[in-house]
């Protein structure tokens, strides 16, 4: 009777007959293991880090009323008494809005953070020319960041301080055709203002030509609006969502509260939101793909050796092998040779992961390395042996319907 341990020592035994066709094998599953759990590793590596940039990518909007709106009831038209000037956006007349309405934003579970702002378009009492101001609150640190300006937009000068008064930032483009210099003080609406920064905030959706803080800008407006005044309103609410994946959740919210709303943002919120998903599922398809490539190669190695073989098994079945006995030699073959090769894979590919900079792998200048997944190295180790599993089973199958009559016939 053949045990198993005979059927062992026979497939270790032909394995050493064929030493060559045995490495090749090996290093085909060492190279599928370790390209895969290399690959999966750095891409949900570099996913990870992309998308915590993809994830704020398109989050920011604002919102606003036009004027023409007949119906709105949280809004009125509050109209200067110059027509020149005006609430605008993008240069389109806006109602006011309560900032009622952004209290209720602020409790919408898809926006993070919702603040109310003023962009007024004025003119200059010196020589007549017409610019922007943009007014927004002095504590706010996100969604003014992300929709008006930031620190990171000076050109030259700092950014203003919430605690301090009378300052003004102005945009680059404006600061130069006017020959306005850092330090230099400007006259809006009759009251000095001092100019302790330039910023080019690029194309942020609500650009203006002078930045101030919400107060100052509403003490400015009010002069102009005459015996019509601000109270405790303003035309733009600036939104910084959860994330891009939810904006359009976040706007739609906005609207059941005003259906009358405009939104201006920079219309990459959705490419932003799609593509988030796409390089894990292109890490799996390659992993995939590598799978299937190495399981076919060792098929056609298995299909080789069983033909190059056809006499020996011809000759184990005529001294009283069993059909299981040949399956169970050749698939113990397949399997030793999966398992060696997964495991060195599995091996080597920590030694890269862990040596390795992440910039020689995904081009990520970063520090550290790429975090090693367990589940990943697994699912490696666990796809070598499924494709031993399969290069075995097939040739080992068509070994066992051999007759030994016909393996033998031309010895």
């Amino acid at each position: 009777m053949i045990t198993i341990i005979d059927t062992l020592e026979c497939a270790i035994r032909e394995l050493r007959r064929r030493k060559a066709r045995a490495i090749v094998n090996i290093i085909g599953y060492l190279l599928a293991v370790s390209i895969m759990v290399i690959m999966i590793n750095a891409i949900i590596y570099s996913r990870n880090a992309s998308n915590n940039i993809l994830n704020v990518t398109g989050t920011h909007f604002i919102a606003s009323v036009p004027a023409n709106i007949p119906t709105c009831e949280l809004c009125t038209n509050k109209t200067p008494e110059n027509k020149d000037e005006g609430f605008v956006v993008y240069g389109v007349p806006t109602k006011v809005i309560s900032k009622k309405f952004i209290n209720q934003v602020n409790k919408i579970e898809y926006i993070k953070d919702a603040s109310p702002a003023l962009l007024y378009r004025i003119r200059s009492k010196t020589d007549g020319h017409i610019y922007t101001i943009n007014g927004f609150e002095r504590d706010n640190n996100v969604a003014v960041r992300t929709t008006t300006c930031a620190e990171t937009d000076i050109i030259s000068g700092r950014f203003i301080n919430p605690m301090e008064n009378g300052v003004v930032m102005l945009e680059e483009a404006y600061a130069k055709l006017h020959k306005i210099n850092l330090t230099d003080k400007i006259d809006i609406a009759g009251i000095k203002f001092e100019v302790v920064g330039i910023i080019n905030p690029g194309i942020r959706p609500a650009k203006a030509d002078v930045y101030m803080h919400f107060d100052e800008a509403e003490q400015i407006i009010n002069r102009q609006l005459g015996s019509v005044k601000l109270n405790n309103e303003a035309n733009v609410v600036l939104v910084e969502t959860a994330s891009s994946m939810v904006q359009k959740e976040a706007m739609r919210a906005m609207k059941d509260i005003i259906p009358e709303l405009v939104f201006s943002s920079y219309a990459c919120y959705q490419p932003a939101s799609q593509v988030m998903g796409i390089n894990e599922t292109s890490a799996w398809l390659i992993a995939i793909i590598v799978g299937i490539f190495t399981m076919a190669l060792s098929l056609k190695s298995q299909l080789s050796s069983v033909i190059e073989r056809r006499r020996d098994i011809g000759i184990l079945k005529a001294i009283g092998w069993a059909d299981e006995s040949i399956i169970s030699q050749i698939l113990i073959e397949s399997l030793l040779q999966a398992i060696i090769g997964g495991f060195l894979g599995c091996i080597i590919s920590v030694i890269v992961l862990m040596f390795i900079p992440p910039k020689v792998i995904i081009g990520l200048d970063i520090s550290g390395h790429i975090n090693i997944s367990f589940l990943v190295l697994i699912a490696g180790f666990l796809l070598a042996l499924l494709g031993g599993i399969i290069a075995g089973l097939i040739p080992a199958f068509i070994a066992s319907r051999q007759k030994p009559s016909e393996s033998l016939r031309s010895l």
